[in-house]
Order: C-alpha cells, then sequence, then structure tokens
C-alpha cells in the first residue's frame, strides 16, 4: 500500500542500511537524494553536514503532509505523533540541504516554506521529463483500441488518487452525445474493482488492465486526448504529475479534474481543460471533435508546451549542467 506500518519500518532500515554503509565509501562531490523517502533523506543531509558534502534534495513527493488529507480520520489521530515526527524531520532536512530541487516552482516553495528558508541560487525546479519514443505499428493485443474512433485516454495505477466517480459521470454523457467518443483506460491498482463497478454497463468504456510500454505508446499514438482525472488534494494542485507530461508529448489536450497549478499550465499554454464538471468537460471534447481546425491548434499547443519546458533529453541535460554548476561552486 501507498501509506502503511510495514512500508514506514522498511524506510527506517534502508536508511540505517545507508548510514552504516556510507561510512566505508569514499566520500562522494556531491549528494543528489530522492525526497521522499523522509528516513532516506534525512540520513543524506546528516552525512553532508558532517563530511562537508553539499546534498540536493530533490522533492517528488508532499511527506508527510499528504498524510493528512489521504488518511481517514480515525488514522489521523492514531498516526498524528508519527506525522508530526517526520513534520520535524522534513523541516530540518530542508532546512539543512545545501539546495532544494523540486518538479514544479509551488513544490519549491513549499520546500522553501518548510525549511524556512530564503531561496538561493541553486534551489531550482526541473519538470518530470518525458521522452517520445514511437511505438511499433503492430500491438502485442489484439483489437486494442479503434483507430477509427475519437480516442480519450486514461494510464494509471488505479489507486486512491482519482475520482472514479467523475470518470463514470463524463462517460454517461458522452455515451449519450456521440458513439463515437471512446474512454480507454489502462492500469490496474487495488481501485480497480471500484473503477468497474462505476463504470459497468457503459458501451464506451474499454478498461484494458496492465498494458505494455509499446501497447501505450501505440494507443497514445492513435489517441485524441489524454484524461486525467485526479482528486482535488493540494498535492495536485500544487504538483505536475508524470502524466501530463506523456499525454503533451503525442500532442494530445489534455482533460483536468484538478485545480492548482497543472490548470494553470492548461489556461495559459490553451492546450486542454480545467472543470470538475462533467457537463463543461463533455461540451469541450464536442467543441473540438466537430471543429478540426480548433483541434489541430489545441494539439499543436499541447506538443510546443512540451518541446518547450518536458522534452526529457532537454531537462536531463539542464540538471546536468546543473550538477556541475554545483560541483565548481564547491571547489572554488
Amino acid at each position: 500500500k501507498n501509506i502503511s506500518v510495514s512500508r514506514m519500518l522498511n524506510h527506517r532500515t534502508i536508511a540505517k542500511k545507508f548510514r552504516e554503509k556510507a561510512k566505508k565509501l569514499e566520500k562522494p562531490d556531491l549528494i543528489y537524494v530522492a525526497f521522499p523517502t523522509i528516513d532516506y533523506a534525512s540520513e543524506a543531509v546528516k552525512y553532508g553536514k558532517k563530511y562537508n558534502v553539499p546534498v540536493i534534495v530533490d522533492i517528488r513527493d508532499l511527506w508527510p503532509d499528504i498524510f493528512k488529507h489521504n488518511l481517514p480520520k480515525y488514522l489521523r489521530i492514531f498516526a498524528s505523533p508519527y506525522i508530526k515526527l517526520m513534520d520535524y524531520k522534513t523541516r530540518r532536512i530542508m532546512k539543512n540541504a545545501f539546495a532544494i530541487n523540486a518538479n514544479s516552482e509551488a513544490v519549491l516553495e513549499w520546500g522553501l516554506k518548510k525549511g524556512k528558508r530564503k531561496k538561493n541560487k541553486f534551489d531550482r525546479f526541473f519538470y518530470i521529463g518525458y521522452k517520445r519514443e514511437n511505438s511499433n505499428s503492430n500491438p502485442s493485443k489484439k483489437n486494442i483500441l479503434k483507430k477509427d474512433k475519437f480516442n480519450i485516454s486514461f494510464f494509471a495505477t488505479i489507486n486512491n488518487q482519482f475520482d472514479y466517480d467523475k470518470i463514470a459521470e463524463l462517460a454517461k454523457k458522452l455515451e449519450k452525445t456521440d458513439n463515437d467518443i471512446v474512454v480507454n483506460i489502462c492500469g490496474d491498482g487495488p481501485k480497480m474493482d471500484i473503477l468497474k463497478e462505476k463504470t459497468m454497463g457503459l458501451s464506451n468504456i474499454n478498461l484494458l488492465g496492465w498494458t505494455e510500454r509499446d501497447d501505450l505508446k501505440y494507443i497514445l499514438e492513435n489517441s485524441k486526448m489524454g484524461l486525467a482525472p485526479y482528486k482535488n488534494t493540494f498535492d495536485f494542485q500544487i504538483g505536475v504529475s508524470n502524466k501530463f507530461a506523456e499525454y503533451i508529448a503525442y500532442g494530445l489536450p489534455v482533460i483536468l479534474t484538478s485545480d492548482g497549478y497543472m490548470k494553470k499550465l492548461v489556461e495559459e499554454n490553451n492546450c486542454g481543460i480545467s472543470s470538475k464538471n462533467p457537463d463543461e468537460i463533455c461540451k469541450y471534447i464536442m467543441e473540438l471533435k466537430n471543429n478540426n481546425s480548433k483541434y489541430e491548434e489545441t494539439s499543436k499547443n499541447a506538443r510546443k508546451l512540451y518541446e518547450e519546458k518536458f522534452n526529457a533529453e532537454k531537462i536531463y541535460n539542464d540538471l546536468i549542467n546543473y550538477l556541475e554548476e554545483v560541483e565548481g561552486e564547491m571547489k572554488k
């Protein structure tokens, strides 16, 4: 599970192993550590302080704040001491890190606020990059999707991050409006039974289950829009998901159901819609389907945003240059 006692204990065990092994290893030029896990990042920062090694903390998820939002109320009370301890560790990590990296400007601000520190020249954000690749022309699954349909696709681990009621509501409205529109859902996970129950009997839902990488690329190449039905939680309000980059890499206008940073990107770049209203989303889909020039313009905008800000080759070259810049600073 995403959040469990056994997983938290495992994080502590791995951090302890790092602490023991790090003593025996040659001192590095710098450390780039993912956050979470909190325990691992904490040990890395302690090591950096002790041995004068710059530690860059890369924020990938907003722990422990997401626990407060995702745990049921009764568990929140039970887990409160642990959450407070993890929050204390998080604040120390952010305060004592040489620099903070994040996957959006808003997430970087979250890290700086946690550490009660002013932004320095090495505190940066790098979007999660995606490398577009062409698929094999023949997918491994037969009839994986119908290329002559207006395909809207959704890729995910089917967990508690998504609003399955919104998916079902939207599919019902689309089914009544236009039977050429199909919603393809790729993935599996702990909420699969709920998704199946919510979408039961809908002719325009295509549940593909776990899908291989080449098949995913094939689906992206033959889709018209990408669905990202995130719950309107604070982590998705200030972050950018990897699926966002994946969709726009293939020129797919994005359908969001959350507010915040991704909504801002979509609206500023005119490459999709962000709404919690299924009627509004349905109307937008029909506008693009029935107006090819508008669709092409929106698709072009999505691809342009990808090339400018989410192209993996560009992002990771920038990251490499950044790390060399930090190393050079330390040698002065």
